[in-house]
């Protein structure tokens, strides 16, 4: 029966690798990357524009920045047991670049005490695209007398892409205090889609056929503020970080819905099909407040962080337009929901400086999801799909060393984030079959690993630059005199 539990096992991943309820799963910077978001109050690279804008004044250096040269390697293992089986653990891993941050610092002549920065960063993205097939031959369902040729067919995908573009400010009255604002436009993509095909070919010559597809996208702009407050009274600096929830600003999607099955052991055959597009959607996201602390040493620094994301009650994302289906003259009606729990992350690390010229990082930090517990859906038609599915919560740790050269600092590390947790069955099939087919009562317990390898490159050029132009233009003008 390894074909079945294929097909069980199969159903039951729809949820893994999904980080679509987690906040503090990315990292932005060079040093803050190895430092496990713990840099609300304490942040010194352009990862300050996400983490606290404010301390960009307070940055010695200004510089540009490229941290996208960050490489992941995802892998999960699992093993699906029922009350009578337990499957041999299996494997599967995916390697690839990992969402990143661009950004670079100016000044404006006159404005002496203000920073101003601009940045682009992956904010989270997450593909999940499961495939799997099964044939054999035999008494595979019950309910049909006989052997029969049987194949089936899973396919699993949930697919988000957030990306930020953002203008920052901050202003320091003095060496003491600075504020500042990022503004980010916010852009989000995403689309989930649980197919399942099964077909058998009996000895009376007959065909059975059940099909059964959900599947729903959608894309959203919209805009959102982080305010930054920053201290430094060495060698204690400290900082609070202020997230507003999104404003909307323009938002569509689209939904699908396919059943049909020929109906075995009598059951009536049945033939729905459905797709919409266009249609309107709303999408909220929590009031965060973030604190932090370093302090230096002389060998280094402590780093300290936590933020607190606000609940987020239930609400409707998109929903389809009332529809009835070709067989049954039932009407549908199709709802994409969310609801976020209340989270408060934390993280530390440390900075060991073995020279003026080597830095090295280590740090940990928790993850905890959002998601509200429970929420799948496992009938046929899913009037209630949650947009947010991952209950399980991460953690993180983080390591690497940084090398100050002449012209440039240079970052080697790595960061890795591990889950255990368990999912029950996700497949639905047609209520009173008789096939035998599925184990109701199936589960997978599922180990989830992402390693992420970084190589980063600092350039502080922008005032070397600034003050060769300001050279040049001043013996312009000694030269006129």
């Amino acid at each position: 029966m390894r074909y079945i539990f294929l097909l069980t096992l199969l159903a039951l991943i729809a949820n893994m690798k999904a980080q679509d309820a987690h906040y503090w799963t990315e990292q932005y910077g060079t040093n803050s990357m190895l430092l496990s978001n713990s840099v609300s109050g304490s942040v010194e690279d352009l990862g300050a524009v996400f983490y606290n804008p404010a301390r960009l004044s307070l940055i010695e250096e200004n510089a540009f920045i490229i941290s996208g040269k960050v490489y992941q390697l995802s892998s999960f293992k699992f093993n699906t047991s029922s009350e009578d089986n337990r499957t041999s653990p299996k494997s599967k891993s995916t390697f690839g670049g990992a969402p990143s941050l661009l950004a670079g610092t100016y000044r404006v002549k006159g404005w002496d005490k203000h920073s101003f920065a601009y940045s682009f960063l992956g904010r989270r993205r997450m593909d999940v695209d499961i495939e799997e097939s099964s044939n054999s031959f035999g008494d595979v369902l019950p309910a049909i007398p006989g052997d029969e040729y049987f194949s089936g067919d899973v396919y699993l995908q949930k697919k988000f892409n957030e990306e930020w573009f953002g203008l920052s400010w901050s202003y320091a009255p003095n060496n003491m205090f600075s504020i500042g604002i990022s503004n980010f436009i916010t852009i989000r993509k995403q689309n989930a889609a649980d197919e399942t095909q099964m077909y058998a070919y009996t000895d009376a010559e007959d065909v059975e056929a059940y099909k059964n597809n959900n599947e729903y996208s959608y894309s959203h702009t919209g805009l959102l503020w982080k305010i930054g407050l920053a201290w430094n009274h060495a060698p204690i600096t400290w900082g609070i970080t202020i997230t507003t929830p999104t404003v909307s600003l323009s938002g569509n999607g689209s939904f699908a819905y396919d059943y049909v099955y020929t109906g075995i052991n009598e059951l009536k055959p049945i033939y729905e099909r459905n797709k919409q597009s266009d249609l309107d959607m709303n999408l909220k996201t929590p009031f965060a407040i973030a604190a932090g602390i370093g302090y230096k040493t002389k060998r280094g620094s402590l780093h300290a962080s936590a933020e607190y994301f606000g609940a987020v009650k239930e609400y409707t994302l998109m929903n389809s337009e009332p529809f009835y289906g070709q067989s049954s003259n039932n009407m549908y009606q199709s709802f994409l929901v969310d609801e976020l729990n209340s989270v408060l992350n934390f993280g530390v690390g440390y900075n060991f400086i073995f020279s003026d010229n080597v830095y090295g990082y280590l740090s940990y930090s928790t993850d905890f999801s959002a998601a509200v517990a429970g929420s799948s859906e496992e009938s046929v038609f899913k009037e209630k799909t949650f947009a947010s599915t991952f209950d399980s919560n991460i953690n993180h740790f983080g390591g690497g060393v940084v090398l100050h050269l002449k012209r440039a600092d240079i970052t080697f590390g790595a960061t890795l984030a591990t889950t255990k947790y368990r999912v029950n069955r996700a497949l639905g099939f047609p209520e009173g079959d008789s096939s035998g087919i599925i184990d109701p009562d199936a589960y997978t317990d599922v180990h989830w690993n992402r390693w992420r390898f970084i190589v980063g490159v600092s350039i502080p050029f922008f005032d070397e630059f600034t003050k060769k132009w300001e050279d040049k233009l001043l013996n312009k003008e000694d030269t006129s005199n």
